[in-house]
């Protein structure tokens, strides 16, 4: 099975990807998985790799539970605080 290592799925809404501005352009807009997994078909991608675009705990929360309700997902790059006092080494 073939599969893409980097995809980004974000919302809007959710409100921390301070980055992500009108004048981003195109890329200002939500990206939900639905959308990506015809694409990921017609390449003969079986699977995808979601990579966090924010710096939070929420967003690795976000991206968890959207892998869980997507079998095709198959993996998460998440954040977290390495600096935090309760970071496990």
């Amino acid at each position: 099975m073939r599969i893409d290592a980097h995809h980004h799925v974000w919302r809007l809404a959710r409100g921390d990807y301070g980055w992500l501005t009108p004048a981003m352009g195109v890329l200002h807009q939500d990206f939900e998985p639905e959308a990506l997994r015809p694409k990921l078909l017609a390449g003969g991608v079986g699977a995808t790799i979601l990579v966090q675009a924010a710096p939070t705990q929420a967003e690795t929360d976000f991206l968890l539970a959207t892998a869980q309700a997507h079998p095709w997902i198959a993996g998460v790059v998440g954040w977290t605080d390495l600096s935090a006092p309760d970071a496990a080494a």
